[in-house]
C-alpha cells in the first residue's frame, strides 16, 4: 500500500514538473517575441529555400538516386501545402539547378550555394542565441563567431540530409515490409503506424541536433531531445491540422497568383514558431537564466514535489 502511495506521488510530481516547464516555456516564448522572430526566420528560409534543397536533394540523391529522392520529398509536399505549392517549390529547384554552369562559373554557384543554405541556419543562431541567453563576442572573436557559425549551419545541413537519407530508406523499407507480411489486409495499418512512429522519432534527434548545436551556448542533449520530441510532435499534429485548414479556408485562392507563395510562407512560419517554442522547453529544462524565469521556474518545482 506504501508502495502504491509512493508510486502515485511520483507521477503526480512528475505531472507538476511537466506543467511546470511548460508553462515557463509559454511565459519565455511571449517575453522573448518568438512569434516575431518566427516571422523572420521564415522570410530568410523563403529566400533561402532553394540552395538549401538543391543541397539536400543532391546528397539525397547520391544514396538514394535523384529521382526518388526528389519524388519522395515533393510526393510529401504535395500531401501537405497541395499541387501547386509543390510545383513552385520543384520549379525552383530546377532552375537553379540548371544555372548552375559549368567550370569557374558552377565553382562560384556552389559557393552561393552553401551561403545562401547557411543563411536559415544563421537565422536561427541567432534567435537561439537569444532563446538561451547567450551572448555574441565582438571583435576578432565575433568574427571567428561567424566563421564558426556558417560552419556548423553547413555541417548541421549535412547531417540532416544524412538523416533525411536515412529516412527515405527505412521509410520504404517499412512499406515494403508491411505489404510483405500483411498484404491488403486491415492489418496494414501496423506498417502506417510504425512508419509514423519511425518519423517522430528521426524529427526528435534533428530538431534535438538543431537545438543542441546551434546556440552559442551549452545544451543539455537531454533536454535538447525533450525539446526537439515537443516540437516533433507539435509539427505531427500541426501539420494534419494545417492540410485540414487549407483545404477548407481557400487561402492560397485568396492571394491570387502569389497564392503558392503564401501557403509557403505559412508553413515555414509555422515551421519557425514550433521549433523555437521546442527551444523554449529545453531552456526552461535547463533553467537558463533570463528575467528572474529561473528562479520562478525552481519554485515551481519546488512547489510540485
Amino acid at each position: 500500500m506504501e508502495y502504491q502511495s509512493r508510486n502515485a506521488g511520483s507521477r503526480s510530481s512528475r505531472a507538476g514538473n511537466a506543467v511546470a516547464v511548460m508553462r515557463d516555456a509559454v511565459e519565455r516564448f511571449s517575453s522573448d517575441r518568438c512569434a516575431m522572430m518566427g516571422a523572420s526566420i521564415g522570410f530568410y528560409s523563403a529566400f533561402s529555400l532553394a540552395p538549401t534543397l538543391l543541397i539536400v536533394l543532391a546528397i539525397t540523391g547520391w544514396f538514394v538516386g535523384r529521382d526518388i529522392a526528389q519524388g519522395q520529398f515533393f510526393g510529401q509536399i504535395r500531401q501537405l501545402l497541395g499541387n501547386e505549392a509543390a510545383s513552385a517549390m520543384q520549379a525552383v529547384v530546377e532552375h537553379a539547378h540548371r544555372s548552375s554552369g559549368s567550370g569557374v562559373a558552377a565553382a562560384f554557384s556552389v559557393v552561393l550555394l552553401l551561403i545562401g543554405a547557411s543563411a536559415t541556419f544563421s537565422c536561427l543562431n541567432t534567435a537561439l542565441d537569444v532563446v538561451f541567453a547567450a551572448k555574441s563576442p565582438k571583435g576578432l572573436a565575433g568574427l571567428a563567431w561567424v566563421i564558426r557559425a556558417r560552419l556548423v549551419s553547413l555541417g548541421l545541413l549535412m547531417g540532416l540530409s544524412f538523416l533525411l537519407v536515412v529516412s527515405l530508406v527505412l521509410d520504404a523499407a517499412i512499406q515494403t515490409a508491411g505489404r510483405a507480411v500483411f498484404g491488403s489486409s486491415t492489418l496494414s495499418v501496423l506498417a502506417d503506424v510504425a512508419q509514423s512512429i519511425f518519423g517522430l522519432v528521426i524529427m526528435t534527434f534533428g530538431l534535438g541536433a538543431l537545438i543542441k548545436w546551434l546556440p552559442d551556448k551549452r545544451v543539455n542533449f537531454r533536454s535538447a531531445l525533450i525539446g526537439g520530441a515537443v516540437a516533433a510532435l507539435l509539427f505531427t499534429v500541426g501539420r494534419h491540422l494545417f492540410g485540414l485548414y487549407l483545404a477548407h479556408a481557400g487561402t492560397a485562392g485568396a492571394f491570387g497568383a502569389a497564392g503558392s507563395l503564401a501557403v509557403l510562407m505559412m508553413w515555414l512560419y509555422f515551421c519557425a514558431v514550433v521549433f523555437l517554442f521546442g527551444a523554449e522547453v529545453t531552456a526552461s529544462l535547463g533553467q537558463t537564466p533570463k528575467d528572474g524565469n529561473a528562479a520562478d521556474v525552481k519554485a515551481r518545482l519546488s512547489a510540485a514535489h
